[in-house]
């Protein structure tokens, strides 16, 4: 009984020290995902609403297929042009990070921080499904010190 009653205590105790945090289920996700980015995906662009990005600082990118097609998304490091002879998995290792196969009306999300090494660098945001980069999926970004 002494031992439950201790238990009680101090399940009390870590809610109360939480709440007076400010630590919540909900809020620590949100420190803990970082800056968020919107990315808008349509047949065939890719808008970011942020371009520029630090090293060291974690992005919460959120992205969007508001196409009628399904679509990637790519973090590479620069741009890489048309890369129509590289296969999907030589792309996928080239990546910095990447979503596969986002379908229409889809959202998915991905945490990324650029390491410090980056600074200076323009990576660029890209769909390298067959057809789509050429068609005008890409967008330059920067990487700030």
């Amino acid at each position: 009984m002494k031992q439950r009653s201790l238990m009680t205590l101090g399940a009390l105790l870590l809610t109360l020290f939480l709440a007076a945090c400010g630590g919540s289920p909900g809020n620590t996700a949100e420190k803990t995902s970082g800056i968020s980015v919107p990315v808008n995906e349509t047949d065939f662009h890719i808008d970011s609403a942020v371009t520029s990005f630090s090293p060291g600082t974690r992005y919460h990118f959120v992205v969007t297929n508001n196409g009628k097609t399904a679509h990637e998304f790519m973090i590479m490091p620069s741009s890489q042009g048309s890369m129509g002879g590289m296969s999907m998995g030589d792309m996928d290792h080239m990546a910095l990070a990447s979503l596969g196969n986002v379908k229409p009306g889809e959202t998915k999300t991905l945490d990324y921080t650029f390491p410090s090494s980056s600074a200076g660098s323009h990576p660029e945001l890209a769909c390298y499904l067959p057809g789509h980069y050429e068609a005008g999926m890409k967008q330059s970004v920067a990487v700030t010190s």
